[in-house]
């Protein structure tokens, strides 16, 4: 077993330098990614979001507002339009992302202490722009009118702190816990840098598993393991688990080094969690490669399990709300099980024992593969798939 094992490594690592384009899937395709990533949510947050304005009063407390408006780090003050019909034509163009109409009589209503209404449009299409947009118009809007509710009371002869305790008697706080700085790359990388990560890994193994049986090449790699299906299997994959353990630290020190995600745990436990997923994955694809009949079904169902883990790992929509039915398929995908032990070790700090159930799904999910390298054995000795 230790020299077949030896043999069919080294062997690999010559294929891998005899062929570059496997260099260029399993190294600089993720690289790629991971750099588009990095562009798209370096940031962090969205800023200056283009919006107009229609001034209806034209006085000095409107303008007043819009140079509130503008100061928000989130809203653009771009274009001032001359009635509704044009703002709403930006809007439905893509060239804003919003119209606030100020109304007429906007400062008389304010120095009577009649209530006025400030109108926002928002194009939904753009769920997050327009999302930003009405937090920070709320915001601005809301610091206006109390300071403006304020203001009429002080004139009736209260004092300054008299009148900010009839305008907000109470007072509300709120705490965000895990991502106070509300900062899109703190949330998205840490989920798609692994998600790319693992789809890359999976549809590796599948292609270098797969090929072998299409080629029929099956008996000539179980010989050079000297007949031992852990040796093939294993000295096969091992140099590109390689490969991928150095993505891992570079993706590791771009998130919590560059990026500056912050991290309650050593650096190292988050390596070896994402380095036990990327065997997980290899194990799983032996897995899918015992199940189908050809190559063509191998791809299509690992390729397709490996892009849904996303979407059921509860980042685009929360566990607790998914139907039943969806919460067990929920169960089937490694990369749930890593990105919660991800969040409760490294964001929150929780100990390693409240992460005790998804780290057994790992197990469950390696050990599916361990027990598919029998019959994965019997497809090596026959050489190729079912004709």
């Amino acid at each position: 077993m230790k020299n077949g094992f030896w043999k069919v490594f080294f062997y690999e690592w010559k294929t891998i330098v005899r062929r570059p384009g496997i260099v260029l899937w399993t190294l600089g395709v993720p690289l790629a990614i991971f750099i588009l990533y990095a562009a798209i949510f370096g940031d962090g947050v969205l800023r200056k979001l283009p919006i107009a304005i229609l001034d209806q009063d034209k006085t000095a407390i409107s303008r007043e507002l819009i140079r509130q408006i503008d100061a928000n780090s989130t809203l653009d003050f771009t274009k001032e339009v001359n009635n509704q019909n044009e703002g709403l034509k930006l809007i439905q163009t893509s060239k804003v992302f919003g119209l606030i109409i100020i109304p007429g009589n906007f400062e008389k209503d304010i120095s009577r202490g009649k209530s006025t209404n400030v109108v926002l449009y928002v194009n939904n299409d753009y769920m997050t722009p327009a999302g930003l947009i009405n937090k920070g118009f709320n915001t601005v809007v809301g610091s206006f009118s109390t300071s403006a509710k304020v203001n009429v009371i002080m004139k009736k002869g209260s004092s300054t702190l008299q009148a900010k305790d009839i305008v907000q008697p109470v007072i509300m706080r709120s705490h965000t816990l895990f991502n106070p700085f509300v900062n899109y790359a703190y949330y998205l990388c840490l989920s798609l840098f692994p998600m790319a990560l693992q789809l890359t890994v999976m549809i590796t193994t599948l292609y270098l598993l797969g090929s072998i049986l299409k080629y029929n090449k099956g008996r000539s790699l179980y010989k050079l393991s000297g007949e031992n299906v852990l040796s093939a299997f294993f000295g096969k994959i091992l140099p590109y688990t390689l490969i991928f353990s150095l993505l891992t630290i570079l993706m590791v020190a771009y998130l919590f080094g560059y990026l500056g995600i912050p991290i309650n745990t050593h650096a190292i436990n988050v390596y070896l969690l994402t380095l036990v997923l990327i065997i997980v994955y290899q194990l799983m694809a032996v897995f899918f490669v015992t199940i189908t009949k050809d190559f063509r079904s191998l791809c299509a169902m690992g390729g397709g399990y490996s892009s849904l883990a996303y979407s059921f790992s509860g980042y685009t929509f929360p566990q607790e709300g998914m139907p039943t039915a969806i919460k067990i398929l929920d169960s089937i995908f490694p990369f749930s099980s890593y990105s919660r032990a991800l969040t409760n070790i490294a964001i929150k700090g929780m100990p390693m024992i409240e992460s005790l159930p998804y780290l057994i799904g790992f197990g469950v999910f390696a050990l599916i593969g361990l027990l598919s390298l029998k019959k994965f054995s019997y497809q090596l000795q026959k050489g190729h798939y079912e004709k």
